[in-house]
């Protein structure tokens, strides 16, 4: 049986909340600032870019892993098959 090194439940919400707090204090900070407000809005639509490229393939991979867990669960003695 493969053991399970992944942090809880709880505290992946707790990262993920901090993580989206820092961000939004970040661009609040950012749209507060002199800069133009042309450069903002680029900034803006980058970072949303960027984070949702980082993050999409994680989320989904996560949700993924969790099918396979809960397939394994129900049966024990099936291998995994890349299929």
């Amino acid at each position: 049986m493969i053991e399970d090194d992944a942090p809880d439940k709880g505290f992946r919400i707790l990262l993920v909340t901090v993580m989206l707090c820092l961000i939004f204090v970040a661009h609040v900070f950012m749209w507060l600032s002199d800069m133009p407000r042309d450069l903002k809005i680029v900034f803006t639509v980058l970072n949303v870019l960027g984070w949702t490229i980082v993050l999409a393939p994680i989320l989904l991979v996560d949700r993924w892993l969790a099918s396979l867990r809960r397939r394994n669960a129900e049966d024990p003695e099936e291998e995994l098959s890349p299929e």
